[in-house]
């Protein structure tokens, strides 16, 4: 009897770490039921309308659009401040709030005179000798995906370093954080300085198949999805229901934020329909043209914004046009074709990236750095 008694309450304490450890996990898998809508669900496992945002990002391959969900589809939920719980594939909660993005502001490097390029050169040459076979460039101003005060310097890069990992044929990698985008691709890329630069968008060769972006440079399968969305200010609204509601609007994208996306809806399309675009070096700079009235609304990826704004503290003056997304922008790894190597170390990235989705890494990587960085917004 006292046996019997001893296993019972073993078996009850078992029970209970076990429900406790379930308990103690964060986002997951949700499947879509009779009556459901982004919006409902969103109100139902975080008690906020106001989320179905979140569920349509992580789940863009799935969803057209974002009022057209399946009943059986079943769609990954982000952790954000604790919610949802007791999902299945959750992540555990000690691992969401491990690392919050730091409000730091990012240092920015002046342009590279042509003896700091020379010396760029030279440093590459010997480096090469040394056995650092693949060099990556980065910024730190591409925040919450790439920065050098973020956990593992960011989500993309953290992507890329393990994509890498995957696929050892390359050699020892190492990376490089230039802050100044404009030089990034001409001359970095061009003349050979580093061989990658990430993370960048890839244009719409179809549309602009003779343009240098297109016919110079290499570019990787994409590694990661966003929405971009128009910022306004709400002192000033902005009416953007269709194309003609564009013409003439005075829209600021920030450099290396601006080519055209999935749904042809970038900077380019913004031409296209007449609206009239700025282009500073930083995401800083377009908010504060949006604040003194010289813009009208800010076009770049929600992530990147939301981040900028909370660390200028400017979240309660400015809005996001979620309803009606812009793009599905993808980013992307970029070679430069003067590089012998390029075709083949795009493909060694793309192998390692599809090693890492089929291997589950990938999911997991995406969900404990989106959950982190929806703790920090």
């Amino acid at each position: 009897m006292l046996k019997r008694a001893v296993s019972a309450a073993a078996a009850m304490v078992v029970a209970g770490a076990l429900q406790a450890s379930a308990q103690e996990t964060c986002g997951g898998l949700y499947t879509v039921k009779s009556g459901d809508s982004l919006s409902l669900i969103a109100d139902k496992m975080y008690k906020d309308v106001g989320q179905w945002s979140a569920i349509y990002r992580n789940n863009i391959d799935k969803i057209p659009s974002p009022d057209s969900i399946r009943v059986g589809q079943t769609y990954r939920l982000p952790c954000i401040d604790g919610l949802p719980t007791g999902l299945k594939g959750g992540v555990a909660l000690d691992k969401v709030a491990a690392v919050v993005p730091q409000a730091v502001a990012a240092p920015v490097a002046k342009p590279a005179s042509a003896a700091q390029q020379q010396q760029k050169r030279q440093r590459a040459a010997v480096e090469r000798k040394q056995g650092v076979d693949v060099r990556l460039l980065a910024g730190d101003d591409f925040r919450p995906f790439t920065n050098r005060m973020q956990m593992s310097s960011g989500m993309i890069t953290d992507l890329v370093n393990r994509a890498f990992v995957a696929d050892d044929s390359t050699g020892q990698h190492k990376f490089y954080w230039v802050n100044d985008r404009s030089v990034h691709l001409d001359p970095m890329l061009s003349e050979g300085m580093v061989d990658l630069a990430f993370p960048w968008k890839k244009p719409d060769c179809e549309a602009n198949a003779d343009a240098k972006v297109c016919t110079d440079y290499v570019y990787s399968e994409p590694m990661f999805e966003m929405l971009v969305v128009l910022f306004t200010a709400r002192s000033r609204p902005v009416t953007y229901n269709s194309e003609t509601d564009l013409a003439g609007l005075r829209v600021c994208s920030p450099l290396g934020f601006d080519t055209s996306g999935r749904q042809g809806r970038g900077a380019g399309y913004l031409d296209q329909v007449g609206a009239r675009l700025m282009k500073p070096q930083t995401a800083e700079e377009c908010f504060q043209r949006l604040l003194d009235g010289s813009a009208d609304a800010v076009a770049m990826n929600e992530f990147t914004g939301r981040v900028v704004l909370r660390d200028m503290n400017l979240a309660g003056e400015v809005e996001l046009m979620l309803r009606r997304p812009l793009a599905i922008e993808g980013l992307h790894v970029v070679a430069h074709q003067s590089n012998p190597r390029a075709d083949d170390l795009i493909a060694a990235f793309n192998n390692g990236l599809a090693e890492m989705r089929e291997s589950g890494e990938y999911l997991r990587l995406i969900d404990t750095h989106m959950s982190s960085i929806w703790a920090g917004l």
